[in-house]
């Protein structure tokens, strides 16, 4: 059984714009079949579906956008977690493989809440250049998470491996509790 993550970033250019419409239109790109991230709130079978492609039996088409909205001294950045439903499919209707999907998706979520976390920080307000070091730290923890989801699948052999697959699970559960101060999706900076 193979399974298959494909990070897609929906960084659109960092440009000073209400972030729901921004939000919304690239939703639409996608037929407007999303979904977004949320606590306690689970794929199903149902939310995949993309047509099956070569020999996976899953994939879990996830990503991070970003936006951002500047109102006189505040700058509003906003960072969602999206699940795209038309581009992900299950060929397996096993419970096993949707938990392993989903732990995609979680991951997905993990390094957006890092993003959050770092932008939080404020520190780069130190840069001249504010839409450049986003991007740095965007650029940085993308190569991050995508080195995640590839040891993630290596490890638990694509879900195959039930022990690694539970301490993966165990893992990023126990990270994302730690992010939790970094929740929310909205990222103010004054």
């Amino acid at each position: 059984m193979k399974h298959i993550f494909l990070f897609l970033i929906l960084f659109l250019s960092l440009k000073f714009s209400f972030a729901q419409n921004e939000l919304q239109n690239s939703i639409k790109k996608f037929g407007g079949d999303t979904i977004q991230w949320q606590q306690d709130s689970l794929l199903s079978q149902a939310d995949f579906k993309g047509k099956p492609a070569g020999s996976f039996q899953g994939l879990t088409y996830s990503g991070i956008f970003l936006d951002m909205k500047q109102e006189d001294r505040l700058l509003r950045i906003y960072c969602y977690t999206l699940f795209i439903c038309k581009k992900s499919f299950l060929k397996d209707s096993s419970g096993n493989l949707l938990n392993h999907e989903q732990l995609h998706f979680d991951i997905t979520e993990l390094y957006a809440r890092r993003i959050r976390q770092q932008l939080s920080q404020k520190l780069i307000l130190d840069d001249k250049n504010i839409s450049s070091a986003i991007q740095k730290i965007y650029n940085t923890q993308i190569a991050e998470l995508n080195k995640a989801q590839d040891k993630y699948d290596k490890e638990t052999a694509h879900g195959t491996n039930a022990i690694k697959q539970k301490e993966w699970s165990d893992s990023i559960r126990k990270q994302l509790i730690l992010l939790s101060d970094y929740y929310e999706t909205e990222v103010n900076i004054d």
